[in-house]
């Protein structure tokens, strides 16, 4: 198990600027890590994504790149995380956790025993397939301590069970989801921070997470500096500065707009 920096940054005090990638192209994850970025959000949840070969590559060129993938699992269920991470993930993000018992769940299938119950094999990716000095206690080992663990709150459910989720030992960080989150509340928005339902319990998860000493993992949301200034000013500094698709479409339609609309 690689050391993982975002831990070290973020325990510091700094700033962490990832993307997230649902494009399912290595090529765009090693531009990203070319480019500067600390991490890279791999999203399963919402793509054909799988514990397979694509997501073993996209992992293959952030350590490329020299960026942290982190892995948005399809459930939190054992296998999706420990596969995840037996990919070489340094992070998962669980989403849907709404009570303790969730949270606890994604812990423990995170953390191999005695701290968990996630299932072990030291011929996987992240063990670098038993080759060379391998040493198992020391994997077991810096397995627990780096890899991440950070729930993913979306449902109405998770505000009146916060402080329960955030007694749960073991986690690293929190994220909210807010589009999830206005649908469970009866709500048609899209990444719309300014309904009081949405600051509310955003809010809430700040001063929860602040209160522990967890970071939150929040979108910055437009992608502006002020957006940025003013999310580090409520001490969430964990921060997703949008997504590959949505970039490359906002790209593609000002080219259209701006140059060919007008060459035709």
């Amino acid at each position: 198990m690689r050391k993982n920096p975002l831990r070290r940054a973020l325990s510091e005090g700094r700033v962490v600027c990832g993307l997230a990638v649902m494009s399912r192209s290595p090529i765009l994850v090693e531009i990203l890590g070319y480019t500067g970025f600390d991490f890279v959000f791999l999203d399963t949840e919402h793509t054909p994504i799988g514990s397979d070969m694509t997501l073993e590559n996209l992992i293959r060129a952030a350590e490329a790149s020299d960026i942290v993938p982190i892995v948005r699992v399809k459930e939190n269920r054992e296998h999706y995380i420990r596969n995840a991470l037996e990919a070489g993930a340094q992070g998962v993000v669980i989403p849907h956790v709404a009570t303790k018992e969730d949270a606890e769940k994604a812990v423990k299938y995170a953390r191999f025993p005695l701290r968990g119950v996630r299932g072990a094999d030291p011929t996987v990716r992240s063990a670098r397939y038993r080759c060379g000095d391998f040493d198992w206690e020391e994997f077991i080992r810096k397995s627990n301590e780096e890899a991440m663990v950070i729930p993913l709150l979306e449902d109405k459910e998770f505000l009146s069970n916060l402080d329960d989720i955030l007694s749960v030992d073991g986690i690293d960080a929190l994220s909210f989801g807010p589009t999830d989150y206005a649908l469970s509340c009866g709500l048609s928005l899209l990444y719309d921070y300014t309904h009081p339902k949405l600051v509310k319990a955003f809010d809430a998860i700040v001063q929860g997470a602040n209160k522990k000493g967890l970071p939150v993992l929040s979108a910055v949301n437009p992608p502006t500096v002020e957006q940025s200034n003013k999310l580090k000013d409520m001490g969430v500094r964990f921060q997703i500065f949008g997504v590959d698709i949505a970039h490359i479409s906002t790209t593609f339609h000002v080219l259209m707009q701006d140059v060919v609309s007008k060459i035709r």
